[in-house]
């Protein structure tokens, strides 16, 4: 199998990815929690890493909130990238897009002050959610931030009712049931946190924060 065929599109279909950037708007209301990871990405970070970068929106936004830092993105979807593309252009924004995939970041160890990723984490596989931390880490400088948003364990009862249907899928089980918070450090990463959680129509979006250790 390629590494073309192995990743889930954004909405599970290709045919779907022209509603990517609706869907998250108006059905997981993104600005909240997007808006919190550009605030919680230090203002100092000369260069940051949007894993799963997906059609540039949040992309764009940390560029607009960290205008003196070189903001780079990484996807395996070649459809979302021309989407984010089209983004950078009209917005004349300087934002470097790479193709590649989360499981084998295509740059050097050591290379990013900060790495976020937004609702991407949960459409891998075990195996591939831990290799992605890995990889996440080794790209990381030693003091480098990372930040996610991503689907966890249900913060109040209507968020635990709203699970139930779909915690059990492979992909999602890891997150609803808080394995991410094994995962990080497992990694090699100290100073977890969970800075914050919100309500979506499909569950809790969680922002978990580590720093890789300087030694």
């Amino acid at each position: 199998m390629t590494q073309a065929q192995q990743y889930i599109p954004a909405l599970r279909f290709h045919f779907l990815t022209p509603l990517y950037d609706a869907t998250l708007k108006y059905v997981m209301r993104e600005r909240h929690y997007k808006e919190e990871l550009c605030r919680i990405v230090p203002q100092h970070a000369e260069k940051i890493l949007d894993v799963g970068c997906g059609t540039g929106t949040l992309t764009a936004m940390m560029k607009r909130t960290h205008p003196s830092s070189h903001i780079h993105g990484v996807d395996i979807d070649d459809n979302v990238l021309k989407l984010a593309q089209q983004k950078i252009v009209q917005q004349s924004l300087n934002i470097s897009l790479h193709k590649g995939s989360v499981i084998q970041l295509p740059f050097e160890d050591n290379s990013f002050d900060a790495a976020f990723s937004c609702l991407v984490i949960h459409h891998l596989i075990t195996q591939d959610k831990q290799k992605a931390m890995q990889e996440i880490f080794r790209v990381l400088k030693p003091g480098g931030k990372l930040a996610i948003a991503d689907f966890s364990p249900p913060h109040n009862i209507s968020m635990m009712m709203i699970t139930l249907a779909t915690q059990n899928f492979e992909e999602t089980y890891d997150n609803f049931h808080g394995r991410l918070l094994e995962f990080i450090p497992q990694a090699g990463f100290s100073q977890l946190s969970v800075d914050g959680n919100f309500w979506t129509p499909l569950g809790t979006v969680s922002i978990i924060t580590a720093t890789k250790p300087i030694h």
